[in-house]
């Protein structure tokens, strides 16, 4: 195949650091962060980055180096990521809730030289002193930093657009974590789109959810301040509560959302329960991270008809790379609709050939935006990064790992994941589509659905976890379910087990956390004959027969 540059020019404008500061001269009595029981301007916001600055300088440089940042949203972690950057770091977001494994495993591989702390660290964190000891870091605490004077918000023009500016780390296929470096260009490029396209600037007021660690966080945090709007991080204690969060948002007339489907469908139940007061500023909800249905869109569309509907499309490889705005009744699948600016989606079929229209293919990212490659322990692990034969020009290229097609009406369509795509009694199934199924019956408020392997690592069948809408509802039994997928899928049921869960477990960027939820299903039964999920029921022996 032969393929000409995304873009006829690669983004040229300035570091998002430079257009915050920027917003602080121009407005600085403007507030730009609320939170910690106060609203910050940007004046004192940029006085306590560049104390950060400061900080880091005098304590030796960090030019090029990675810096740890572990704080909650708030002002004092949109400090210290603009300070990180104006010194020359790049940023390292850790989340504060998570002090085990996952965070020795991103810390050891990456090994940044500085660790940020916004105060004393909570007693029993042991992840500070094994930073400290195992790695030879230094951890300094910003809590008592003093703010610098007014003159240093004249600060030098930044060149650096072709360095880092942070690593994300997602899980890997072999379950450690996996650095995404991103440059400064590549990022403030979807920027100058995401605020632009989403109507985001002075008067706007954009929620954090996502939690620290995760590019959407960071797209979070910086979209409201380098368009000069305000930052609203979401309270930790209210992330995963919708009927709290649902008030906050109301409370804090909040512009702007952007969370996961499977997490908009409880907030949705949230805003229309009775006597619920629904968040009427809200003007924009982005989803992303997962597959949006149909049913969800409509639910959304019918319950905040005001509200801007989004659905986002893409890989942290990429930011984001296509993106679709509900418009109407949809019903079936939804569209991730067209490429954003800068990016193009391929769609290949197995020989690296581009795919006829209407057929599904491998999707495949190209984009001078795309990462120069990973970093750490996977450093060396450029296969996703191959390029199709006879591709040319500066772009890069990321392979997805996810299926889809362009239809007649040139939308893409998302068709789901190689690596969920299962075959069970010889008939290939797609784990979105028995979830689809399962989430289509009135009785499910949620479900996530993995595959249970049997010998040779051929599947055995398949793990429902059911979050019912009334656990004492007669129609809440997997008896109810299994009649519902066999009205779908007829004789190519697959063998399922159901559990009934409060909750699903979710990641801290908000997804469904499926890597629990199979080494639940492989963990043998307890010997009371459950399953070992915390406030579940196992409904043991129930597993179908059918081929």
């Amino acid at each position: 195949m032969t393929a000409s540059p995304v873009t006829a020019a690669v983004f040229t404008g300035r570091p998002v650091h430079e257009l915050v500061r920027r917003h602080a001269r121009a407005t600085p009595d403007a507030v730009a962060v609320t939170g910690e029981g106060r609203s910050v301007s940007y004046r004192d916001l940029l006085r306590r980055a560049d104390a950060v600055a400061g900080v880091l300088r005098a304590a030796g440089g960090v030019r090029g180096l990675p810096v740890a940042v572990r704080m909650d949203p708030g002002p004092g972690l949109a400090a210290a990521a603009l300070g990180v950057l104006a010194a020359g770091g790049h940023l390292l977001c850790l989340d504060t809730s998570e002090a085990g494994g996952r965070s020795r495993a991103v810390l050891a591989d990456l090994r940044p030289a500085f660790l940020l702390l916004d105060g004393a660290a909570p007693a029993g964190d042991d992840l500070l002193a094994w930073y400290r000891d195992a790695l030879g870091g230094t951890v300094l605490d910003l809590g008592e930093t003093p703010e610098t004077a007014d003159d240093l918000l004249d600060g030098r023009a930044d060149d650096r657009l072709d360095e880092w500016m942070y690593v994300a780390y997602t899980s890997g296929s072999t379950g450690r974590p996996k650095g995404i470096p991103q440059t400064h260009r590549g990022f403030a490029q979807f920027m100058d789109w995401f605020t632009a396209e989403f109507r985001i600037g002075p008067g706007a007021r954009v929620a954090q959810w996502a939690a620290p660690g995760y590019d959407a966080s960071l797209v979070e945090m910086f979209a409201p301040l380098v368009s000069g709007a305000t930052l609203c991080p979401v309270p930790a204690k209210l992330r995963a509560n919708p009927e709290r969060l649902a008030a906050w948002l109301a409370a804090e007339r909040v512009t702007h959302l952007q969370t996961v489907p499977s997490f908009a469908r409880r907030l949705l139940e949230a805003v229309t329960a009775p006597g619920a007061r629904p968040p009427a500023g809200l003007g924009c909800l982005l989803l992303a991270g997962e597959a949006l249905t149909g049913e969800l869109a409509d639910g959304v569309r019918a319950a905040l008809p005001a509200v801007r509907l989004v659905n986002l499309y893409g890989p942290t490889e990429s930011i984001l790379a296509a993106w679709y705005e509900v418009t109407g009744t949809e019903g079936g699948r939804i569209p991730i609709g067209r490429p954003i600016p800068g990016r193009d989606i391929l769609v290949l079929d197995g020989q690296d050939r581009p795919c006829p229209e209407g057929a599904v293919g491998d999707l495949v990212v190209r984009s001078p935006y795309v990462t120069p490659g990973y970093v750490g322990a996977a450093a060396g692990d450029l296969s996703a990064f191959r390029p199709p034969p006879g591709a040319h020009g500066p772009d890069r290229f990321y392979r997805t790992g996810d299926r889809g097609r362009y239809a007649e009406d040139g939308l893409l369509e998302f068709h789901g994941r190689r690596d969920h795509q299962v075959k069970v009694n010889g008939v290939r199934l797609e784990l979105g589509d028995v979830e689809s199924a399962l989430a289509a019956h009135g009785s499910v408020a949620e479900c996530a659905v993995v595959a249970v392997s049997g010998r040779h690592r051929q599947v055995a069948g398949l793990a429902a976890y059911v979050v019912p809408r009334d656990p004492a509802a007669g129609d809440a039994v997997p008896a109810t379910w299994r009649a519902a997928l066999r009205r779908w899928f007829g004789r190519a049921t697959p063998p399922v087990t159901f559990t009934v869960v409060d909750r699903l477990p979710r990641t801290a960027g908000g997804k469904v956390d499926r890597d629990t939820l199979r080494r639940l299903a492989a963990a043998p039964d307890t010997p009371d004959g459950t399953t070992p999920t915390p406030r579940s029921k196992q409904y043991a022996g129930m597993r179908s027969q059918e081929s």
